[in-house]
């Protein structure tokens, strides 16, 4: 009951028409920032920062609040209309958003993923008033060990394994982990696989690799479909565009779900919306009695991963206003933020400058709401455009991709690695190689190494670690268990096929 009280003392807090004002700047820039590709909430709220220096203490707060929100959002646009990711996170909303899109059901998407987000950042917003104490006591039982073991399981869980044809999913997986060697090493500090240049060092840039693989490769698959009879889109109707109730119905459990994932990933150190949203996806397409629509426009591939997405944000928040610990790049930028206004994030955060914290977590859900209305509102104007501009996508995606990745460092570098890795996805695309597996393995190659090096340095050199933490044996053994399932479906399906059986 303290914590509803202070919450509703949050809300009084905003009720004067400067916040309300910045929350609505926040948002809108928020959601700009995030459908452009190689920006994102990060850069968002970095390249916005100076300007909450000129605010007071709690505008500029829910000025940040609304950009985070906003972004997280954002990058969905582009993901669902081009194919073109506007921030990592974003990427799994391209397996089905962009094939509604192409079935004419661009509006239907946008709406669907307006609400699903909505959703999730409720739920976040619930779990970060009601839950804190207990998940930032999970979450600090999460040591390199037990990060390992939840790394691997993401990797194998979503990673392709399962599918029809594993050996090509494996591929994808090893070809994304050689990507993720590339750079110097966290733990030694060599140079590895840079071929003697420095720009390098740092990596292969994950915004140039998601961009060229799902943008630039999509690009040169509408520019080989141009001589092929076009196909008249559905004409638009207004009913169309929000999903009813059996749509709502049918993607209740979806949401829920993903909602749950993504608050309990955001609040673990390292993990963050994109691990979220991978996984939730994974979750759904194993559940689902359908799965081969997944890939193809499947509803519940949306609402999922859009749901763990902002639900996350709720759960990187706990951490960070608790404990003063950051759980990624993001809630980094927020807790300078939070210095740089005079607050001293830590465990005392809470009692020494409580009032401003509650009015900040009740900007979440008013940024929230927010974007329910606008996006929703604007689902119509996003649909026509879309359709405006179907003669000209080929350019404006190339062009989009382009100036994303190239603003992403200032570097030219980044734009011939977009290229290659477009080049890459669309022969991948010919060839019925999935994509996603390559891009995960990209994401989370450098955290599985770091965190499987660090438990090693812990318990010198002995493999004791893994198997004496109980949360590290859980996880591992799930993940066994996904490994193995596959093998044995496929063992019984051959079994059935032999001659007098089945």
């Amino acid at each position: 009951m303290d914590n509803l009280a202070s919450l509703m003392q949050g809300f009084a807090d905003l009720a004067t028409l400067d916040v309300l004002l910045w929350s609505v700047v926040g948002v809108l820039l928020g959601t700009l920032i995030g459908a452009l590709p190689g920006l994102g909430p990060v850069a968002g709220i970095a390249v916005l920062l100076p300007l909450s220096f000129t605010l007071d203490t709690v505008p500029a707060l829910v000025l940040l609040m609304a950009i985070y929100q906003g972004a997280m959002y954002g990058g969905r646009i582009s993901s669902i209309l081009i194919n073109v990711p506007g921030e990592p996170s974003a990427v799994v909303t391209t397996f089905d958003g962009y094939p509604m899109t192409r079935q004419g059901r661009a509006g239907y998407a946008l709406s669907l993923s307006a609400i699903a987000s909505f959703v999730g950042g409720m739920i976040g917003f619930a779990g970060l008033l009601f839950l804190m104490p207990y998940l930032t006591a999970l979450g600090l039982r999460f040591g390199p060990p037990e990060m390992f073991a939840l790394m691997l399981f993401a990797l194998v869980s979503t990673g392709g394994f399962g599918q029809d044809n594993m050996l090509k999913g494996l591929i994808s997986l090893g070809v994304g982990l050689l990507v993720a060697v590339i750079g110097l090493d966290n733990i030694t500090g060599d140079v590895r696989v840079s071929y003697g240049t420095f720009l390098l060092w740092d990596g292969v840039s994950f915004v140039a690799i998601a961009v060229g693989l799902f943008g630039i490769s999509e690009a040169l698959a509408l520019l080989k479909e141009r001589n092929r009879p076009e196909e008249k889109l559905p004409d638009i109707k207004l009913r169309e565009l929000v999903p009813g109730r059996r749509d709502l119905a049918n993607n209740t459990g979806a949401i829920l779900r993903g909602s749950i994932i993504g608050y309990v990933i955001g609040v673990l150190p390292g993990a963050g919306a994109t691990i979220a949203t991978f996984m939730s996806y994974s979750v759904e397409k194993k559940l689902s009695k359908t799965p081969e629509k997944f890939g193809h426009g499947a509803d519940q591939g949306l609402s999922a991963p859009e749901a763990a997405s902002n639900a996350s944000v709720g759960g990187s928040l706990v951490p960070l206003f608790t404990l003063g610990i950051p759980s990624g790049a993001v809630t980094a930028v927020l807790l300078g933020a939070l210095i740089t206004v005079g607050l001293q994030p830590g465990p005392r955060m809470m009692q020494t400058s409580g009032d401003i914290i509650w009015a900040t977590i009740a900007s979440l859900f008013l940024a929230n709401a927010m974007l329910l209305v606008f996006n929703t509102a604007f689902v119509p104007a996003f649909t026509v455009l879309i359709r405006w501009c179907q003669p000209y996508l080929i350019s404006f995606i190339t062009v989009l991709c382009v100036i994303g990745v190239y603003f992403d460092n200032f570097q030219f570098f980044d734009v011939g690695v977009m290229l290659g890795f477009g080049v890459l996805g669309y022969f991948m695309r010919v060839y019925n190689y999935p994509l996603a597996p390559l891009i995960l393995a990209v994401v989370l190659g450098p955290l599985l190494e770091t965190n499987l090096r660090q438990s090693l340095l812990l318990s010198a050199n002995s493999p004791d670690i893994f198997y004496t933490r109980p949360i590290t044996v859980t996880l591992l053994a799930l993940t066994v268990l996904v490994l193995v399932l596959p093998l044995l479906r496929m063992a019984w399906r051959s079994v059935r096929r032999a001659p007098g059986l089945g």
